[in-house]
């Protein structure tokens, strides 16, 4: 009897082995939405890569690896998109107008007028409001919103720990937005700084968490 309810509550536990906020990847919870992972709530921006690993860390997870973050968004079928094969105009938060920014004041955040700069420039939306802009595991908004830092896996012409995943609200990395190239495969490996110190305005994060 004793080994049947030991049985019983291993089931249960592996279940639930992620959180609801979280996507049971298998082998590893991912965030539903970029930090703060609320639906609703705009995500954070100018963040840099160890901005993502505190708060990863203060909330018992850390920050995602690059090929956590590209198996959530290509799925075992290798999606180009993270919501298929076929690039869905509007789908995501990615066809905003660019908006010049004044780099110098960007690096001066938290101070009120590197806040003031960043507010000029974030045109991210509301976690979840576009509701095509989804895995069909339920992860949202790799494909727009905000650029994601994650901790460096793959090859990369830069010696950097942590590079930017996805599209932000103004389009993808290596201008392949609508083209033959995957959006789930966009990176961005020139930004993060030796420490990952690096600010720049359209970059954010989620985090993951080993089961």
């Amino acid at each position: 009897m004793k080994r049947i309810l030991i049985f019983i509550f291993l089931s249960f536990a592996s279940a639930f082995a992620c959180s609801p906020d979280m996507v049971d990847m298998g082998k590893f919870c991912i965030d539903r939405y970029e930090a703060p992972n609320q639906p609703g709530q705009k995500p954070f921006v100018a963040q840099t890569a160890t901005d993502g690993e505190e708060w990863c860390q203060a909330h018992a997870k850390r920050l995602c690896r690059e090929s956590e973050w590209l198996f959530a968004c290509e799925g075992t079928e290798k999606r180009k998109y993270p919501y298929g094969q076929k690039y869905l105009p509007r789908g995501c938060n990615d066809q905003k107008a660019w908006r010049v920014p004044n780099w110098s004041l960007i690096q001066k955040v938290p101070s009120p007028i590197g806040q003031t700069e960043v507010a000029r420039l974030n045109q991210a939306e509301a976690s979840g409001d576009f509701l095509e802009c989804a895995t069909p595991e339920g992860v949202y908004d790799l494909g727009g919103n905000v650029s994601e830092w994650v901790a460096k896996t793959e090859p990369h012409t830069s010696a950097f720990a942590h590079v930017m995943m996805g599209c932000y609200w103004s389009g993808c990395y290596a201008n392949n937005r609508g083209k033959e190239l995957s959006i789930c495969r966009g990176t961005n490996a020139g930004h993060s700084g030796v420490r990952g110190e690096f600010r720049t305005y359209e970059a954010g994060f989620r985090c993951c968490k080993d089961q």
